[in-house]
């Protein structure tokens, strides 16, 4: 695959690792692995199936559908691989959706937002947390032999609780003796979920930090304060993913192109990733895309939305194909690198 689509000015090859100088690593994926470079357009931040299980009774076969719909969108306007951020999934049906279609799904392990956690997770020590991602990682999910691919860990707010400390912990020491890349939940300070990490043997090129664009995260700090902040994390290793494309309630457009230009402007276009963030999930006996329910377009961001609308949209403000094609193809490649 490889983006095709006729954006004005856009249509660019997808090769990535091999030709920037990155080491080539093996990726495994929902059905089989592919190598590093191999990637293409990625999003680094999505959810393939219901948000949260368990599925309604009845409706796995419609749920199987709709992601794979999803899906051939996706495909559709060039979209090589999603990232399924999800550290709790029914793993046999994402891996009967993809199946029926070429784009690739990159698993995760780990843990999200306690109180949405199940109760075996969140009873687990800090051990018996790293036993579970290891098992995870080198043996596969639920006996089906599909592996992660990298880790999942959450904050709910800052300062981090002792819960969640534990699992920053178990992830950095995990990510250190495998050396599996970690994607986080990162409304509020990602500067402390960075330095955790790090002082914990993490490797700063092998993190990113999501949502760090989303406004009601910031504590009453201006825009210019928060881009300093992520400008030290980038300066240091770290990565950051914008995904607050179309949700102007959460983020106003020009805050979003503001963080992002200023990252690329001191010289961290390295370090941008860019990504749609979309869910769904059942409720009242039908699916709601994203928070449809409250802010009715949001259902239009799906994760063809990336390139239907996101792509021109900063195109539009002043990003270059170049840019562009840093956030979704070059950055990835080197993080999964």
């Amino acid at each position: 695959m490889g983006f095709s689509i006729g954006f004005p000015g856009f249509p660019f090859s997808t090769t990535s690792a091999g030709a920037n100088g990155n080491k080539i690593k093996k990726i495994p994926t929902a059905t089989g692995t592919i190598n590093s470079d191999q990637l293409g357009i990625t999003l680094m931040h999505e959810h393939v199936l219901n948000l949260l299980p368990p599925i309604p009774a009845g409706k796995e076969q419609e749920t199987i559908d709709h992601a794979v719909h999803m899906l051939r969108d996706a495909e559709r306007v060039g979209i090589d691989t999603i990232v399924d951020l999800s550290p709790v999934r029914n793993v046999k049906m994402i891996q009967a959706a993809a199946a029926q279609v070429p784009v690739n799904i990159i698993l995760a392990t780990g843990s999200y937002l306690q109180r949405l956690m199940p109760e075996r997770i969140v009873k687990m020590s800090e051990k018996e947390f790293k036993d579970h991602m290891r098992l995870e990682l080198i043996e596969g999910i639920e006996g089906t032999g599909i592996r992660p691919a990298i880790i999942k860990v959450a904050g709910n707010n800052t300062p981090l609780t002792p819960w969640e400390k534990e699992k920053f912990r178990a992830a950095a020491q995990i990510q250190k003796e495998l050396d599996v890349p970690i994607g986080t939940h990162a409304i509020f300070n990602p500067g402390e979920q960075f330095d955790l990490l790090v002082e914990n043997g993490a490797n700063p090129a092998r993190l990113f930090f999501s949502h760090i664009e989303a406004e009601f995260g910031w504590g009453g700090q201006s825009k210019e304060q928060i881009g300093k902040e992520l400008l030290r994390i980038a300066k240091a290793g770290g990565n950051l993913l914008f995904n607050n494309f179309g949700y102007e309630f959460d983020t106003p457009w020009e805050d979003l192109v503001y963080l992002m230009r200023f990252l690329c402007d001191n010289g961290c276009e390295k370090k941008v990733m860019t990504s749609m963030d979309t869910y769904w999930q059942w409720k009242n006996g039908k699916i709601i895309t994203n928070v449809e329910d409250r802010h009715p377009h949001t259902s239009l961001k799906t994760f063809a939305y990336a390139m239907t609308d996101a792509v021109p949209a900063m195109l539009k403000a002043g990003f270059s194909d170049k840019e562009i094609k840093q956030f979704l193809v070059h950055n990835p490649s080197r993080f999964f690198s």
